[in-house]
């Protein structure tokens, strides 16, 4: 009813956005809009970009092409800023978090307390190594408490929310870090931590709720196995001893329903599609929703297999996934593709179901004869804080040396053929195919999409987390720059792809890539998909996995 909206914010221009994601949705940032318990306030994000940089895409759908400013914040460069406006219903006026701090912090995990007097938020200074947790008066904004602090000595990421007792107001279950692993604490609101809840060489991937009665709550973790997931029950009185209340070995994905009595199971593994059932908080099974039928298995597919070498520092575990071809043979020799991401916030090797372009492609690859080989390297996700920050200030370095042992395993078996081993990655796995091929002897054919080449192209959030600033770290942005390294492409192989109007990776990544392989006479392949943004959709995803299976089919 037209009638009833009512404009609250009165910003004009593409400067100021109001109620949306901000800081380029890191830090757990997934809205703009935050409803108090009783409805009486809305909180909202409000981010000034006008001193951030107009960055220039080209429309070419339009007779003539037209320009598409967006606003992008390169490392090292102008950044945004966030505050927080409260709404009030009833007043109809809106009053400002007193935030105190940086100029360009972040704020995140943005959280109404259950009685509507207190709203909280994450600070987190532009360095990303400082987080301080406030409370603010929601009437008029004013700072409270600064309820604690973390500090690292790298960085501090911020991605949940607190999470309040429902018969206890005065606590809350708060995500950290802090001791090597994503862990679940136990504060009240004046800041005191009162326990860790859980812990261990494990990490929470997710929290539930609470059960009725307020004495347990609920967590998927990867404690039994970092490929696996599974749900716990936890007691508040006895933390350290959660109850598994999955059984089958695989990934469970759980929804919980709101009296904390019964869940929605979705289980799959390396061989079961999908199984959905009902299980109540005992762990007892109630009923079986769904059972899957396997969709591919009229086709002939091979083999896959989960297992872990070490990596390049002889003492981490590296999980690994091999897909074979259908009829394997150890007596015969076959080319490998390596498929690659090794980057933040990403665990390709798990114990589910994979499907999808990617699954599905590497199935067909493996009917073309080709083993599919894929390693996460230390700097990817759920392995804790020590494997997730080896790669600090130099992206693409650690990595390197893992994915680098994965070919070592390999070149181990005497079906595999060492001299045609091939890489395919996209977005940082474009970066780590691009290093791959040109900083290292051991691939002949890549293809690279989407690719970072040279980080002070990339977004401040993320690059600066990982690298700190280029004026900062002149030698790791150095070190990890592909530009420096394009002569090492003589003699191989190298397809990189991009679409033309990606706002994630900006397509000038690339297109300095291929004038530098001009100016240097260096032969590569390039093709771009005009009018894609980071991923290629659509039809043209058909053209786009021809080109990728015909360039390994016909060069490797």
């Amino acid at each position: 009813d037209d009638k009833n909206n009512k404009q609250i914010t009165f910003d004009d221009g593409y400067n100021i956005t109001n109620g949306i994601t901000v800081s380029r949705q890191c830090f757990g940032i997934t809205k703009g809009i935050f409803w108090s318990p009783k409805g009486n306030f809305v909180a909202f994000y409000s981010e000034d970009l006008s001193e951030v940089t107009d960055y220039p895409l080209v429309d070419i759908s339009t007779t003539p092409a037209t320009l598409k400013n967006i606003k992008y914040p390169m490392a090292g460069q102008n950044s945004q800023v966030v505050k927080i406006g409260v709404y009030n219903l009833k007043t109809e006026e809106t009053v400002w978090l007193k935030t105190d701090g940086e100029k360009n912090q972040y704020l995140t995990s943005v959280t109404w307390g259950p009685g509507e007097e207190y709203i909280y938020t994450a600070q987190l200074n532009r360095d990303q190594n400082h987080l301080r947790l406030v409370k603010y008066d929601a009437a008029d904004g004013t700072l409270i408490k600064v309820l604690f602090e973390e500090k690292s000595d790298k960085y501090v990421e911020p991605e949940h929310p607190l999470y309040f007792l429902p018969k206890d107001p005065t606590k809350f279950i708060w995500f950290s870090e802090r001791d090597g692993w994503n862990q679940l604490y136990l504060y009240n609101t004046e800041g005191e931590l009162l326990r860790q809840l859980t812990l261990g060489d494990w990490v929470v991937t997710k929290f539930l709720g609470f059960d009725k009665k307020n004495e347990n709550f609920f967590i998927v973790a990867t404690k039994e196995n970092p490929v696996e997931r599974h749900l716990y029950k936890i007691s508040f009185l006895d933390s350290r001893t959660p109850k598994k209340l999955t059984a089958d070995i695989g990934t469970h994905k759980i929804m919980m329903h709101n009296s904390g009595l019964y869940f929605i199971d979705q289980f799959s593994s390396l061989t079961v599609p999908n199984e959905i059932s009902i299980i109540n908080s005992k762990g007892e099974g109630i009923g079986l929703i769904h059972v899957a039928d396997n969709p591919i298995k009229d086709y002939a597919v091979g083999k896959i297999d989960i297992f872990a070498i070490k990596a390049a520092d002889d003492s981490t575990d590296l999980y690994c996934r091999m897909i074979y071809p259908p009829n394997f043979d150890t007596a015969k020799v076959y080319p490998v593709i390596v498929y690659v991401y090794g980057g933040p916030h990403v665990q390709l090797v798990n114990n589910k179901w994979d499907y999808g372009k990617y699954a599905f492609w590497f199935k067909y690859m493996a009917q073309h004869d080709y083993i599919i080989f894929t390693v996460d390297s230390r700097g990817s996700d759920n392995r804790g804080i020590n494997f997730e920050q080896a790669t600090f200030r130099n992206l693409g370095t650690v990595e390197i040396a893992d994915q680098l042992k994965g070919v070592e395993y390999l070149k181990s078996k005497s079906f595999v053929d060492p001299e045609r081993i091939g890489v395919y990655g996209w977005s940082f796995g474009g970066f780590m195919t691009t290093s791959l091929m040109t900083r290292t002897d051991a691939f002949k054919v890549g293809v690279a999409g989407g690719a970072v080449i040279d980080w002070d192209y990339y977004e401040v959030m993320y690059t600066e987390r990982y690298m700190d600033t280029p004026q900062t770290n002149f030698e790791g942005y150095s070190k990890a720059n592909l530009l420096n390294y394009i002569t090492n492409l003589k003699g191989k192989k190298l397809l990189q792809l991009h679409g033309t109007m990606d706002p994630v990776v900006v397509w000038q990544n690339t297109l300095q890539y291929a004038k530098k392989a001009a100016d240097e006479n260096i032969p590569l392949d390039y093709y771009p998909y005009p009018g894609h943004e980071h991923h290629v959709l659509g039809r043209d995803m058909l053209n786009l996995y021809t080109k990728i299976s015909n360039y390994f089919l016909d060069n490797l």
